[in-house]
């Protein structure tokens, strides 16, 4: 059997990290992605990836011999859901509104989920940085007013 450290898949995961689009990012420490599923009227395509994105198990084991007692390492569970797939910005920006609009008390309700620290819209776009536009007023506005803490370019 190879081992995590001989294998560094567990580090790449395509849908974590995609070269464009939009994602909406929940996370937090002990919180259960499926719990929020199971009650959620999100189309289940939106779904990137769920669960915990946490250190191998042989890091785990090297970390237990010199870390001092009492002390532990902590897992951040994640959900990813796709917000847009296009590759412009303006497009994200129309598909990310039209997202917002249709599942906003969904946004809101796992906002409000127990142990959810962070909910973070993503914007990944190939374009220049120069090419970038700022994002209008009422976007963030709206996004913020949906519970959303940061948005991240």
């Amino acid at each position: 059997m190879q081992s995590n450290f001989e294998n560094d898949s567990w580090l790449y995961n395509p849908n974590l990290y995609r070269r464009a689009g939009c994602v909406l990012q929940a996370d937090g420490i002990g919180f259960e992605p499926e719990a929020f599923l199971r009650h959620t009227t999100l189309d289940t395509k939106l779904i990137l990836y769920q669960g915990k994105l946490g250190f191998p198990d042989e890091f785990k084991l090297k970390m237990a011999e010199v870390e001092p007692s009492g002390m532990e390492l902590f897992e951040t569970t994640f959900l990813l859901i796709e917000v847009s797939k296009a590759e412009v910005q303006a497009i994200q920006i129309s598909e990310a509104t039209s997202f917002f609009e249709q599942y906003g008390v969904e946004v809101q309700r796992l906002r409000d989920f127990p142990q959810v620290e962070n909910l973070t819209l993503k914007f990944m776009t190939e374009e220049s940085v120069s090419s970038r536009q700022d994002l209008p007023d009422e976007f963030v506005e709206m996004v913020i007013d949906n519970g959303v803490t940061g948005i991240m370019f």
